[in-house]
């Protein structure tokens, strides 16, 4: 079956959106929304190869869409639909990187030519900068606990998501509960999981872990890596940081993220912002029932450390991250 192109349609005039939907519904599919604040939320989602933009209303108009999408990325095309013929308007649309300028009445050809046009070239320019993520955790819920909302915002932004976990956490509860609870949760964040199966608070450092960690990064081939730090009071989480850094001597990104057994000593640079995403994280969190007793794990505790680290990126709910090695 061919992928159809994904397509927002801003447009309050229903006859003209359903004469651009008859054109273009054998090549895409198409989003049509009319109103101000559907055209906002959907055109802050990075899921778009082309939007195509007709609105003109207090709140919002078309330029104020392009800028919109441009920021979110670069990548999605855009096409404004006007009347306005104004020399200011079409200088406007170009600094904010508008992709096509089209004034009705709409030519069918060289309309629908340029929509798929453009759309193509979207998709081969995501398909090029596609991250691959692999996040690596020694037990279940140590991924999840410290970058499920940078995993769930990766993922909205058309990342590939892997979750290696290294042991089964035998001695934190029963391996076979917490082995479908991880199954769970890689479920509901669209991620492949891998599961090793090293044990429980004896995880070294040794070629044995390394290799482990060195098998999937084969299959995988990340781009980007997130991995436990190296300041933290788990011998299992020092361990596995220590082999992510020698099997990860060939990848070019590579993050540290927060447990709740990091030690003051860990000091992020970065500061991820999940305002968007800590609903994702809460529901995948809660996949781990058989730990719900552990205070670390509650939701009232998740959002507060959320909100802590927020204070070194304006207030906003975040996921606090040490570089460990970064290329651009």
């Amino acid at each position: 079956m061919k992928q159809l192109y994904k397509t927002l349609l801003i447009e309050p005039d229903i006859q003209l959106a359903n004469t651009i939907i008859n054109w273009l519904e054998d090549r895409v599919h198409i989003v049509h929304v009319v109103d101000n604040e559907h055209a906002q939320q959907q055109a802050r989602l990075n899921t778009w190869n082309v939007v195509i933009t007709d609105i003109n209303c207090p709140q919002i108009n078309d330029l104020d869409i392009t800028k919109m999408v441009k920021e979110v990325n670069p990548d999605t095309a855009i096409i404004i639909i006007t009347e306005n013929i104004k020399v200011d308007f079409i200088l406007t649309a170009m600094k904010y990187r508008a992709d096509g300028l089209f004034f009705k009445p709409l030519d069918k050809s060289e309309f629908t030519s340029r929509v798929i046009q453009l759309a193509d070239e979207s998709k081969h320019k995501r398909e090029k900068n596609k991250k691959i993520i692999l996040a690596i955790g020694a037990h279940p819920d140590d991924v999840e606990f410290g970058c499920a909302g940078t995993l769930a915002k990766l993922r909205a932004e058309g990342s590939q998501l892997n979750i290696l976990t290294l042991s089964l956490g035998a001695q934190g509860g029963n391996p076979s509960i917490r082995k479908k609870e991880a199954q769970v949760a890689a479920k509901l964040q669209g991620a492949k999981l891998f599961l090793g199966n090293l044990a429980d608070t004896k995880i070294t450092n040794s070629i044995e872990t390394i290799e482990s960690i060195e098998e999937i990064l084969e299959q995988v081939k990340p781009t980007h890596v997130y991995t436990h730090t190296f300041f933290d009071s788990h011998q299992d989480h020092r361990s596995i940081y220590q082999a992510t850094i020698t099997a990860c001597r060939q990848t070019p990104n590579v993050f540290g993220y927060l447990t709740p057994s990091s030690t003051v000593d860990f000091r992020p640079n970065i500061f991820i912002k999940i305002d968007e995403f800590i609903d994702i994280k809460l529901k995948v969190i809660s996949a781990f029932s058989s730990q719900n007793v552990r205070p670390y794990l509650q939701p009232d505790m998740i959002k507060a450390t959320a909100r802590y680290w927020g204070r070194f990126c304006n207030y906003h709910l975040v996921e606090p991250m040490e570089v460990i090695k970064e290329h651009s």
